[in-house]
């Protein structure tokens, strides 16, 4: 009887406060509403080219939604960025590739991630 009471208000709890954050569904990353210039991911660069690179959400030319995320993942752009093994500056369109454990664009002027592809 008791216990039947107990698991009554229980339920009763759960209806009027809702799902514990854990059980939500987590935000949809650069999804159709989502701004090109939301930021997803801040990365720091290694020392030689101090400073960081953000990957914002972009579209099919630009950021997180020009990137294969089959083939590539942010900790291999954060890896990259962080410790390139090469980088080549391109003068006509004002970018640096880097190469590590991805190759990674970002542009000089703003240091915002292009592209990335697996190395």
């Amino acid at each position: 009887m008791v216990r039947s009471v107990v698991v009554a208000v229980l339920a009763l709890l759960a209806v009027l406060v809702g799902a514990p954050p854990a059980l939500a569904e987590p935000p949809e990353i650069c999804g159709a509403s989502t701004p090109e210039d939301q930021v997803v991911r801040v990365f720091a660069r290694g020392p030689e080219a101090s400073g960081s690179s953000a990957l914002l959400c972009g579209n099919r030319y630009y950021g997180f939604r020009r990137i294969d995320w089959s083939a590539v993942s942010l900790d291999a752009i954060a890896r990259t960025l962080a410790a390139p093994a090469s980088s080549t500056y391109d003068e006509r369109s004002e970018t640096w590739t880097l190469t590590g454990a991805a190759v990674v664009v970002v542009t000089a002027a703003h240091g915002q991630v292009i592209t990335a592809r697996a190395a």
